[in-house]
């Protein structure tokens, strides 16, 4: 289909009092309407916000994989962000069980010829987290691209949370309706394939980047349906992505959460019933009493088909989809996961061997041998180069933070990185080691998430070294989005140049005072054992 074949665009302008051009409107016509956007004439941009792409996943299609859409919405004002889905841990937006929108931004004068596309899948557990995010605002990452001659086109999507999303039990799995958040991604790369050509967008260039959960449900997508390539995307930037063993979908304390929507609501007559009646009652919740009932264990599990076993199983069996990845992480990832006021050994024990998100506790020995790999002085601990000053009481948080972050993020990272440089993909890893000036918690350092506002530059300090960092970061993502290659803006940059990470585990550092190459083997002892031992003990 030629690109333009579905795009009817047409833009009024808003003029400021000098008579200057500052935003208007511009509209694009695809199959289900016309969507009515926003151009910004001083950035260059115009974004289109809160496209609906799938029906409203309320009454009879709540807890169902998305449908969709099925007829025009007419003509739509795309010129605010839609609802944010229903977050178990945030309530800083507007939600609703109608949110499964995307927003897109795309440079005002882009090449004629079809554009690469990024796609942002936000982070925050599978419980939290919105495209409304304003660190995730579009518009200068966009802004950048055209500067640096790589136009792009860039797209966020929301997807459902917790209960609404990744809702298990056996009456789920009977049903099929496992890993519906995850679905409702797949379903948006669906839809971005059949219409971003409309904005100027070439589906067969697109990339995908996220952060923590979002990075998780990349590696998902990676390893969907055993590694099958749908042609939905050709490369991906993981982002802080963790590895956690997934597990089948009836475990106990799974099991318990769907109950509590039995025995807790209207729907307790039912206890009995099939798995269908007892859906079609929960379905009849009113909201606010479906997420006040409901229990707190949700999340990603083995479905046998989107995801049939756990990243530690799929990547070393090579079932996974092999295509260009930067995967990285930040160098004090721990200071968000880990445990403190933490004083003795013992009791540093017990919370290594409950772990992160982990279905089951690690044996004795593991958790004993993995502690006598890491030192109790401070200063050797996380987070990192701040010698003997502790930020919260415990004498052995920082000795907690190295554990848990390495656990969580460096190891799967690492691992993620090593068995794809094994199988000959082009794999780029990197640390992100840059505070910004104005941070306001300090004691999380240089934790998970920070390098996000420089991803997307809408930083707010104006000290030259944390812009030039966040316009390195934006330049380079720009640059494998539009190439599968970090080092297309390199002379814009002037960062070093970035080597795959091959059999040297070569691995970028990204610093505002000046970035550099690092062989990826900090920690070495005690991060190998953690993909050798901790990573795979429970998943199935």
């Amino acid at each position: 289909m030629p690109r333009f074949s579905r795009l009817f665009a047409t833009t009024t302008w808003l003029f400021a009092a000098s008579g200057s051009i500052v935003l208007g409107a511009t509209s694009v016509t695809i199959g289900n309407g016309t969507v009515v956007g926003v151009s910004d004439h001083i950035n260059g941009v115009e974004k289109f916000l809160g496209i609906p792409f799938a029906e409203q996943p309320t009454g009879r299609l709540r807890l169902r994989q998305a449908v969709p859409l099925q007829e025009s919405f007419g003509t739509i004002q795309a010129q605010s962000f839609g609802a944010s889905c229903f977050s178990t841990r945030d309530n800083s937006t507007e939600q609703s069980e109608d949110c499964l929108t995307l927003n897109i931004w795309r440079p005002t004068n882009a090449s004629t010829e079809p554009l690469p596309v990024l796609v942002w899948l936000y982070g925050g557990g599978l419980t939290k987290g919105s495209t409304a995010d304003p660190r995730f605002e579009g518009t200068s990452l966009t802004g950048i691209s055209q500067k640096i001659g790589k136009p792009i086109i860039l797209i966020s999507i929301n997807y459902r949370l917790g209960p609404f999303g990744f809702l298990n039990g056996k009456e789920m799995a009977e049903l099929g309706l496992l890993n519906i958040g995850m679905l409702d991604q797949r379903l948006a790369l669906h839809w971005i394939q059949e219409n971003v050509g409309a904005f100027g967008g070439d589906p067969r260039r697109v990339t995908l980047a996220g952060e923590s959960a979002g990075a998780v449900s990349i590696y998902s997508h990676m390893m969907a349906y055993g590694g099958r390539d749908d042609g939905l995307f050709r490369g991906a930037i993981l982002e802080s992505g963790g590895a956690f063993p997934l597990t089948p979908p009836d475990t106990g304390v799974f099991q318990k959460t769907f109950d509590s929507l039995i025995t807790n609501t209207s729907c307790s007559s039912l206890k009995g019933a099939t798995a269908t009646e007892k859906l079609d009652c929960i379905r009849d919740l009113p909201v606010d009493v479906f997420r006040s009932k409901i229990g707190s264990a949700t999340g990603q599990s083995i479905d046998g088909t989107f995801s049939p076993t756990s990243i530690q199983r799929a990547i070393p069996a090579g079932k996974y989809l092999k295509i260009a990845t930067i995967v990285g992480t930040n160098t004090d990832e721990g200071t968000t996961s880990a445990p403190t006021g933490i004083n003795e050994t013992q009791q540093l024990f017990g919370k290594v061997a409950e772990g992160y998100f982990r279905p089951q506790l690690l044996p004795n020995e593991t958790v004993s041998t993995l502690m006598s790999m890491y030192s109790t002085d401070p200063s050797k601990g996380c987070p990192y180069n701040t010698g003997k000053f502790r930020f919260s009481p415990g004498k052995l948080d920082k000795m907690a933070c190295s554990i848990f972050g390495d656990i969580v993020q460096i190891g799967p990272a690492r691992m993620i990185a090593q068995n794809l440089a094994k199988d000959g993909v082009p794999v780029y890893s990197y640390r992100f080691n840059h505070l910004k000036s104005n941070a306001t918690s300090i004691s999380k350092a240089i934790g998970t998430g920070v390098e996000q506002d420089f991803v997307f530059s809408n930083l707010i300090p104006e000290q030259p070294w944390d812009q030039q960092m966040a316009f390195q970061m934006s330049a380079t993502w720009v640059s494998f989005a539009y190439g599968l290659n970090p080092n297309g803006a390199i002379n814009e940059t002037g960062l070093p140049e970035w080597p795959l990470y091959g059999n040297e585990a070569s691995s970028m550092v990204f610093n505002g005072y000046g970035s550099w190459i690092e062989t990826d083997t900090y920690r070495s002892e005690p991060v190998q054992y953690i993909i050798d031992h901790v990573l795979s003990d429970g998943a199935s």
